[in-house]
């Protein structure tokens, strides 16, 4: 369900009402059934599928504004769903959006989703990857500001993100193994040590680690030509060095169908590559192609997988 004030229980009633959906999946929803029916009723939707009651909310919560009730449901909707995935239960995780600072009210370790079921599932390294038909990106660092991004950026943090995110792309996506491009971080990749050091100092040798170890990558290649690269299908996901680079160009290409996927988990969640959208939140105007997106890649993920 998600943030109940924000836009993800419509966005989930209404790709659950999709028909292509219904076909591949079987849907097992973890939400305040109340909240969702009264959603229903209003617009019209339907709320024919089985409902795990989560997550109870008051009655007078307000739509459209973070809450602590809501971080409150929000886990426990998600703390209900993990339960499920472990004990197989349920094939996959698609998860709705929710707001940070609710959740963190809340009491949930985080700052958001990622993070949280890294610790719930104990992956060693949770890989963030968005994507849509025509691009796939993988973050090296999340939400860092960009003051401290070259510091953050190490040789054997990019190296085991790396190992995790092909791991994970052959797993379910690419049989023989993805062809991987890393992206430079400074404009045109660096020429002798010009405008920065990092691309000859970090992402060389980390490339070349990662050639050693049987990873098809190239790089690193300048971040003003890899994704038109990638979008032509030269290569099957870019490794991204930070949050911006990476999405601006995935939302150019995929601002309504893009889908959030936490690789490294050791089972498979997505979810909708938007946020929780209070301002449009229960006015039955919101976009679920991303949500669709995001159960559709679910199950495709989860009938997918190799050993």
């Amino acid at each position: 369900m998600g943030d109940p004030g924000g836009i993800g229980p419509e966005v989930l009633l209404c790709a659950l009402g999709d028909q292509e959906v219904r076909s591949r999946v079987r849907p097992r929803v973890f939400a305040d059934g109340a909240w969702l029916d009264r959603l229903a009723d209003r617009f019209g939707w339907k709320a024919d599928f089985t409902v795990e009651q989560s997550g109870g909310l008051p009655a007078g919560l307000a739509a459209g504004e973070f809450s602590e009730a809501g971080g409150r449901a929000a886990l426990a909707c998600l703390q209900a769903a993990a339960d499920a995935l472990e004990r197989g239960e349920i094939a996959a995780m698609v998860t709705a959006p929710m707001h940070k600072r609710a959740f963190a009210l809340a009491g949930a370790s985080g700052p958001g989703h990622t993070e949280w079921l890294a610790q719930r599932f104990g992956a060693d390294r949770a890989v963030m990857m968005l994507c849509g038909p025509r691009l796939k990106v993988i973050l090296a660092t999340t939400h860092v500001p960009l003051r401290e991004l070259p510091r953050a950026i190490n040789r054997r943090d990019l190296v085991n993100t790396v190992l995790v995110a092909s791991r994970e792309l052959r797993r379910y996506f690419f049989e023989k193994g993805p062809r991987l491009a890393l992206a430079a971080l400074n404009p045109h990749g660096e020429e002798h040590g010009r405008p920065g050091r990092e691309e000859q100092e970090i992402l060389m040798p980390a490339v070349e680690d990662l050639k050693s170890q049987g990873v098809d990558i190239e790089g690193p290649v300048a971040g003003d030509t890899v994704f038109a690269r990638a979008a032509e299908g030269r290569y099957d996901a870019v490794v991204a060095l930070y949050h911006d680079q990476g999405l601006a160009p995935l939302k150019t290409l995929h601002a309504h169908d893009g889908v959030n996927v936490t690789l490294g988990l050791g089972v498979v969640r997505t979810s909708p590559d938007h946020g929780v959208a209070y301002d449009i939140a229960h006015r039955g105007i919101a976009d679920p192609a991303s949500m669709r997106a995001a159960i559709l890649l679910a199950a495709e993920m989860a009938g997918g997988v190799r050993p």
